[in-house]
């Protein structure tokens, strides 16, 4: 088996990762997980349960996410914004679309890709059948060129085949439009710290990426990387005490369970930011 990103070998095999295990790439160092889980696998994971973990359940929209989400996406948007302040712009995993809503806001039009049958439905809800595509980017029926920027936020570790989905990028973007990836980063300080229980690593995750590795990745799609920073996130305590319920940690799961215990409900839902081990970049098309 090759690296499915730059195709040379040879692979270091690590730990176990859902059904298969997590394999590293020692030329391009990007690492994912073989054998990936079936389709079945994932459908069922990113069925309503998977956004239970957000505090998200029974086709309720909860404020407090909502207002935690927006914050998060206004900083991707602050980014977006030193390269194309308006256009059409597509969110590819967009959820049940609270950056659509965001971008919105900011003067765009904003279409949407996701692959949920939960979550896609209640994004169409919002903006309607033919802005948003259940499925994936690969197959949705937009034209090419049609789109001035395109959102991956979280996305592009969910990805079978990442050079598919980045090439499909290509074709839909303009060539002077701008592609926004926010991602983990496996060189990353929380990475490194907490190595084999980095919180990242997730069953549904099945590609990491550092910088030389996505860099690598954009080139060969027909990109250069003109951007890279540490990703900030917006956060509160009730939402860490559900994420670590749905993906227990034997340190963090407890902590956040008992300082969020110990405080009153506004002081739960109360936003700060954070750097989780995740990395924004930006790609152009390469001239």
């Amino acid at each position: 088996m090759n690296c499915p990103v730059c195709g040379s070998g040879p692979l270091k095999k690590g730990r176990p990762l859902g059904s298969g295990a997590l394999h590293a790439c020692q030329s391009c160092t990007a690492r994912f997980i073989s054998p990936q889980p079936t389709d079945a696998e994932l459908k069922d994971i990113y069925g309503e349960g998977y956004y239970g973990s957000w505090g998200l359940a029974g086709g309720r929209e909860h404020e407090a996410l909502k207002a935690m989400k927006t914050a998060t996406f206004g900083l991707r948007l602050d980014l977006i914004s030193r390269y194309r302040a308006g256009g059409n712009i597509l969110d590819v995993g967009c959820a049940t679309g609270f950056f659509m809503e965001a971008a919105e806001k900011r003067g765009f039009r904003a279409y949407g890709v996701e692959i949920s049958d939960y979550s896609s439905a209640a994004a169409r809800e919002k903006f309607g059948g033919e802005r948003v595509h259940h499925g994936v980017i690969e197959d949705c029926p937009f034209p090419d060129g049609h789109f001035d920027v395109i959102a991956m936020s979280d996305l592009l570790e969910h990805v079978r085949d990442p050079l598919r989905a980045l090439s499909a990028a290509r074709r839909l973007l303009r060539n002077d439009g701008a592609i926004m990836i926010m991602t983990p980063d496996t060189d990353s300080l929380t990475a490194r710290i907490m190595g084999r229980r980095w919180t990242h690593y997730k069953p549904e995750h099945l590609f990491y990426f550092n910088r030389r590795s996505l860099s690598l990745l954009a080139e060969k799609c027909g990109f250069e990387a003109v951007h890279f920073a540490a990703a900030k996130k917006a956060m509160n305590l009730e939402y860490l005490r559900t994420q670590f319920a749905a993906y227990p940690h034997p340190l963090l799961t407890p902590a956040s369970a008992l300082l969020a215990g110990m405080l009153p409900s506004g002081m739960r839902s109360g936003n700060f930011f954070l750097t989780m081990g995740e990395m924004t970049a930006v790609l152009r098309p390469s001239r």
